[in-house]
């Protein structure tokens, strides 16, 4: 079995790149370092995840932060 070309790899859909790596990896061993790597990823899209909730929560406060300033001035403007 030939490698794709780099163009023909990034062509391919998930599910195809999913089904040919399930049937190459059938025959192939692996270390230590494929269960390394894997939990590397796992904990990176954990973290991306929990930086995507602080961020909107930063944006829920800007928010409110915004809006009561804006309401200060105006209560102290009357």
């Amino acid at each position: 079995m030939r490698a794709e070309t780099l163009a023909e790899l990034r062509a391919l859909s998930d599910d195809e790149l999913v089904r040919k790596h399930d049937k190459v990896a059938k025959n192939t061993d692996v270390g230590t370092n494929h269960y390394l790597q894997e939990l590397w990823r796992r904990d990176q899209s954990r973290q991306t995840e929990a930086m995507r909730r602080y961020t909107l929560w930063i944006a829920i406060m800007t928010a409110v932060i915004t809006i009561a300033t804006v309401v200060n001035m105006v209560v102290s403007l009357l």
